[in-house]
């Protein structure tokens, strides 16, 4: 994995798209595992089935082979968190949205449930605990996915494509720009009336690229209907998220 041949997406809150993070044998390897489960987790959106972090099959998943679990295990820590920030902060210096919470630790076992569960017991309490939430997901035709900002423990959201599309297919990473300014951070809509966003650019997805971006309160996104009857849309959608929710300030 690497974090170079980077490009920096002119866009609202910060966009970083790296290509070949991931190389082919392995987004093969990856596809192929996915594809061939026979029980998801669940199935949302209209057409996703997602192997969830916390449960049974997604442990079963992680160990079923050397290269998933050495794969899981290098993201699956601080030293990675670290490099996706800095490299937001190398090329959006100038980002409106400051993080006010000083984030110090790392946990791996630390989670909270896509159901919307609460964290993990033993470190709620805790001073900022940062932790990787993921899924291993795989879309199927008339899976879309409204605008809208993630959850507010989330700092540094990110996508990992496992098959390339082409814009015939849909399932294009919409990012948006509100159209409106609140002062504070709360005031922004988690899912926001679609007169009240603008559409800035659209990413078709590519094998082996990673899309990280900045989880500020006005990072509103979407995935565009996926329309294909021919392929699936094979990917990873992870966060690096906060015990709490994450304090914003702002800077004009």
């Amino acid at each position: 994995m690497k974090l170079s041949k980077v490009k920096k997406i002119k866009s609202s809150y910060p966009v970083l798209i790296f290509e070949d993070f991931i190389n082919k044998d392995l987004c093969n390897h990856l596809k192929k595992s996915i594809i061939s489960e026979k029980k998801y987790d669940d199935f949302v959106m209209n057409g996703r089935n997602r192997i969830n972090k916390g449960s049974n099959k997604f442990e079963s998943f992680i160990n079923s082979s050397s290269e998933i679990k050495n794969f899981y295990n290098m993201i699956n820590n601080f030293s990675f968190y670290k490099k996706c920030e800095k490299m937001i902060k190398k090329y959006y210096p100038e980002s409106k949205w400051k993080i006010n919470n000083k984030i110090k630790n790392f946990s791996k076992t630390n989670y909270g449930l896509q159901k919307g569960s609460k964290l993990t017991k033993n470190f709620t309490k805790s001073k900022n605990v940062v932790n990787l939430d993921i899924d291993f997901s795989l879309s199927h035709k008339g899976y879309y996915r409204s605008v809208h900002r993630d959850r507010e423990t989330r700092v540094i959201s990110f996508l990992i494509y496992l098959n390339s599309l082409s814009s015939k297919d849909g399932g294009a990473f919409e990012v948006y720009k509100s159209k409106k300014a609140y002062k504070n951070a709360n005031q922004y809509p988690r899912f926001p009336s679609n007169k009240d966003v603008q559409l800035e650019k659209k990413l078709l997805p590519k094998k082996g690229q990673l899309i990280i971006f900045k989880s500020t309160p006005d990072s509103y996104h979407a995935a565009e209907k996926f329309i294909s009857k021919n392929k699936k849309r094979v990917f990873l959608y992870g966060s690096f998220s906060l015990n709490k929710e994450v304090v914003w300030k702002k800077f004009d």
